[in-house]
Protein backbone atom coordinates (compact mmCIF):
# COMPACT_ATOMS: atom_id res chain seq x y z
CA UNK A 1 0.00 0.00 0.00
CA UNK A 2 2.92 2.34 0.85
CA UNK A 3 3.92 1.44 -2.63
CA UNK A 4 1.52 2.43 -4.48
CA UNK A 5 1.28 5.91 -2.65
CA UNK A 6 4.60 6.46 -3.38
CA UNK A 7 4.33 6.17 -6.82
CA UNK A 8 0.79 7.85 -6.51
CA UNK A 9 2.54 11.00 -4.81
CA UNK A 10 5.28 10.98 -8.25
CA UNK A 11 3.54 10.97 -10.60
CA UNK A 12 0.84 13.90 -9.25
CA UNK A 13 3.35 16.06 -7.65
CA UNK A 14 6.78 14.82 -10.12
CA UNK A 15 10.23 16.46 -9.26
CA UNK A 16 13.42 17.27 -11.04
CA UNK A 17 15.40 15.60 -7.52
CA UNK A 18 13.90 12.29 -8.91
CA UNK A 19 15.23 12.72 -11.75
CA UNK A 20 18.36 11.69 -13.82
CA UNK A 21 20.74 14.68 -14.56
CA UNK A 22 21.08 15.73 -17.54
CA UNK A 23 23.95 14.56 -20.04
CA UNK A 24 26.67 16.97 -19.96
CA UNK A 25 29.84 17.81 -22.46
CA UNK A 26 32.29 20.16 -21.37
CA UNK A 27 33.58 22.28 -24.32
CA UNK A 28 35.83 24.81 -22.87
CA UNK A 29 37.53 25.32 -18.99
CA UNK A 30 40.21 27.79 -17.98
CA UNK A 31 40.46 30.02 -14.91
CA UNK A 32 38.15 32.29 -16.01
CA UNK A 33 35.18 30.37 -17.59
CA UNK A 34 33.61 26.76 -18.37
CA UNK A 35 31.32 26.33 -20.99
CA UNK A 36 29.60 23.46 -21.36
CA UNK A 37 26.57 21.56 -23.10
CA UNK A 38 23.99 20.10 -21.09
CA UNK A 39 21.29 17.94 -23.22
CA UNK A 40 18.16 17.32 -21.01
CA UNK A 41 15.76 14.34 -22.35
CA UNK A 42 12.22 15.08 -21.14
CA UNK A 43 11.86 14.68 -17.45
CA UNK A 44 15.86 15.29 -16.36
CA UNK A 45 16.79 18.48 -14.61
CA UNK A 46 19.63 19.16 -12.39
CA UNK A 47 17.57 19.69 -8.71
CA UNK A 48 18.30 22.03 -6.78
CA UNK A 49 21.42 23.94 -6.61
CA UNK A 50 23.93 26.98 -6.38
CA UNK A 51 27.47 27.75 -7.22
CA UNK A 52 30.13 30.46 -6.24
CA UNK A 53 30.26 31.12 -10.00
CA UNK A 54 27.53 33.37 -11.89
CA UNK A 55 25.46 31.22 -15.05
CA UNK A 56 24.42 32.11 -18.07
CA UNK A 57 22.50 29.40 -20.39
CA UNK A 58 21.34 29.77 -24.08
CA UNK A 59 18.48 27.14 -24.59
CA UNK A 60 19.06 26.06 -28.40
CA UNK A 61 16.67 23.89 -28.89
CA UNK A 62 13.44 22.22 -27.09
CA UNK A 63 12.56 24.16 -23.77
CA UNK A 64 13.75 24.38 -20.49
CA UNK A 65 11.78 25.33 -16.97
CA UNK A 66 14.31 27.45 -14.47
CA UNK A 67 12.88 27.79 -10.84
CA UNK A 68 14.72 30.51 -9.07
CA UNK A 69 14.03 33.05 -6.34
CA UNK A 70 12.29 35.05 -8.73
CA UNK A 71 10.29 32.32 -9.61
CA UNK A 72 9.29 29.40 -12.30
CA UNK A 73 10.08 30.81 -15.62
CA UNK A 74 9.79 28.54 -19.28
CA UNK A 75 12.53 28.98 -21.82
CA UNK A 76 12.21 28.93 -25.21
CA UNK A 77 14.75 28.00 -27.97
CA UNK A 78 17.00 31.22 -28.57
CA UNK A 79 15.74 32.17 -25.16
CA UNK A 80 18.70 32.57 -21.64
CA UNK A 81 18.70 33.04 -18.31
CA UNK A 82 20.77 34.34 -15.55
CA UNK A 83 21.49 33.59 -11.75
CA UNK A 84 23.90 35.38 -9.76
CA UNK A 85 26.66 33.07 -7.73
CA UNK A 86 25.40 31.98 -4.45
CA UNK A 87 21.34 31.79 -6.28
CA UNK A 88 20.07 28.43 -5.79
CA UNK A 89 18.03 27.30 -8.64
CA UNK A 90 16.73 24.15 -10.67
CA UNK A 91 16.22 24.14 -14.11
CA UNK A 92 14.95 21.23 -16.10
CA UNK A 93 12.76 19.52 -19.20
CA UNK A 94 9.05 19.15 -18.43
CA UNK A 95 8.66 18.60 -21.91
CA UNK A 96 8.11 15.65 -23.81
CA UNK A 97 11.21 16.93 -26.36
CA UNK A 98 14.72 16.83 -25.58
CA UNK A 99 16.32 20.30 -25.06
CA UNK A 100 19.95 21.32 -25.58
CA UNK A 101 21.22 24.37 -23.32
CA UNK A 102 24.18 26.36 -23.32
CA UNK A 103 25.88 26.85 -19.78
CA UNK A 104 28.47 29.63 -19.28
CA UNK A 105 30.03 29.52 -15.55
CA UNK A 106 32.20 32.64 -15.01
CA UNK A 107 34.62 31.72 -12.62
CA UNK A 108 35.55 34.19 -10.04
CA UNK A 109 38.98 35.37 -10.32
CA UNK A 110 41.96 34.37 -7.29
Amino acid sequence: MLAIALIAWMILFPSASWAEPPGAQIFRENDSVRVTLFTFPPGTGTGQHSGIEAELGIVLSGQVTTLGPKGRDTIPPGGTFWFPGLTPHDIRNESGRTAQVWSILLKRGE
